[in-house]
């Protein structure tokens, strides 16, 4: 039986601990925004304050970083400034030590503290940081098409790797800091992105290995059905709670150079994370899979990375448990469906697949959310993922559906109107066939 889930329609936030998911609930009825945005922020979050405390023993004896590198794409007035802001508010008491701050000389090691998330850097800046004592940092980018501006993407990656900063300055000779780490959140508006990965720029950041170190997701295609009940104040939640203790106990182990802790995989864990690991090699003999090889190559380490988020920040102990490692298993699977639909390119038969499932699962999404069955062709060039904008590429998806048996057309004979069949709704909802036979024998 596999354990990778292929039709995974919203961000898994079921998979999710209680206290995360409830978080994420509770910011999207906050803000408005969508889980394929909030889910991605808030787990970056959550990894950037447990990168500092502890670290996990791989099943080959190497130790690996908790940090994660989070990238979304979202449209303009998706609310990603005030997601990532409301996100990043437990880290806030640590950041206030830094009052009072006024010898630039000092050791951030004896002021006992230093700043932590970096909106605007460069890298001389972010070594110097580090020179300065500082062990752990976030990168809280939500204007990221900023990134290759002022930050060296090759730096970035070795941030990632938690490999030793070797800088060697004119001014400053060599600065050699070892044992750091570098969580990061990318946020960027769909067009910047579009911009960023046209010609030589974006097969830079993809050979470089940055954009595949990254669990990226396309909000930008995303629709949500009706939002579940959360349970408390965004602004006073729980999940800020436990970032106050993370980053209370990072502040310990920088200002007295305290080792991290180390986690490893229970048997059980270790067992389903090797499955999945094969499962991921598999995908690659499949052409569709093929053309984002260096996303799915590093899927196993994401998924260790993740599991040891996901352990230390609801329940902290040195064994990574099986539901954690699930947990992660689902979530960088639905990651590397977004990058699969961001990055892939595919032969023609295979693209129009590929093109008619992105547009099935957009249709029913959008059925669950304005409980409507029929869509404006003019709305689908507007609204659907970017790749069924094309009147070209849509109706190539079009085509592939309605040989399938799964949409129809009013009025007939035009493509004014896209509408799901009896049979989709019944994939949906069975209770909803009644209604769905009602709907096809009106159109």
């Amino acid at each position: 039986m596999s354990v990778l889930k292929e039709c995974l329609l919203f961000y898994p936030t079921e998979s999710l601990p209680p206290l995360m998911r409830d978080f994420i609930y509770c910011v999207m009825h906050a803000t408005q925004a969508n889980d394929a945005l909030v889910g991605p922020v808030v787990l970056s979050v959550a990894s950037a304050a447990v990168q500092g405390v502890a670290d996990i023993l791989t099943p080959f004896g190497t130790d690996m970083p908790t940090s994660l590198f989070t990238g979304v794409v979202a449209l303009s007035g998706d609310r990603k400034s005030t997601v990532l802001k409301l996100a990043c508010r437990g880290m806030e008491e640590f950041e206030r030590g830094m009052e009072g701050y006024l010898d630039p000389e000092m050791s951030f090691r004896h002021w006992g503290s230093h700043p932590f998330l970096l909106e605007e850097a460069t890298e001389k800046g972010v070594v110097d940081f580090y020179a300065k004592g500082a062990k752990s940092l976030f990168y809280a980018l939500d204007e990221g098409g900023m990134l290759t501006r002022n930050l060296d993407v090759p730096a970035l990656c070795k941030r990632f790797d938690a490999a030793p900063i070797r800088h060697l300055s004119r001014t400053r000779g060599l600065t050699y800091v070892a044992d750091t780490r570098g969580a990061l959140c990318m946020l960027v508006q769909d067009l910047t992105f579009s911009r960023m990965m046209k010609g030589d720029k974006g097969a830079y950041l993809i050979e470089s290995g940055l954009l595949p170190r990254m669990l990226m997701s396309f909000a930008s295609m995303s629709v949500v059905g009706p939002l579940p009940l959360c349970s408390m104040d965004a602004h006073n939640h729980e999940f800020h709670e436990r970032i106050k203790v993370l980053m209370r106990d990072y502040k310990e182990i920088f200002m007295h150079g305290k080792s991290r802790s180390k986690m490893y995989l229970a048997a059980d864990a270790e067992q389903l994370w090797k499955k999945a690991l094969e499962e991921w090699e598999m995908l690659l003999r499949d052409g569709m899979w093929h053309s984002i090889r260096p996303f799915v190559r590093r899927a196993g380490e994401q998924a260790l990375r993740l599991a040891g988020v996901l352990q230390w920040f609801t329940a902290p102990q040195e064994m990574i448990e099986c539901k954690s490692m699930q947990a992660a298993i689902d979530i960088v699977q639905w990651h590397l469906l977004q990058a699969r639909a961001g990055f892939g390119k595919l032969p023609q038969e295979a693209l129009q697949q590929e093109l008619a499932q992105a547009l099935y699962d957009y249709l029913m999404r959008r059925a669950v959310k304005y409980n409507a069955t029929a869509t404006p062709r003019n709305t689908l060039i507007r609204s659907a993922p970017v790749s069924l904008r094309k009147a070209d590429q849509l109706d190539l998806a079009l085509d592939q559906l309605e040989l399938e048996g799964k949409v129809g057309f009013y009025p007939m004979n035009t493509r004014k109107n896209v509408i799901l069949t009896a049979a989709s709704i019944a994939a949906m909802n069975p209770k909803n066939t009644t209604i769905a036979n009602n709907l096809s024998d009106k159109f």
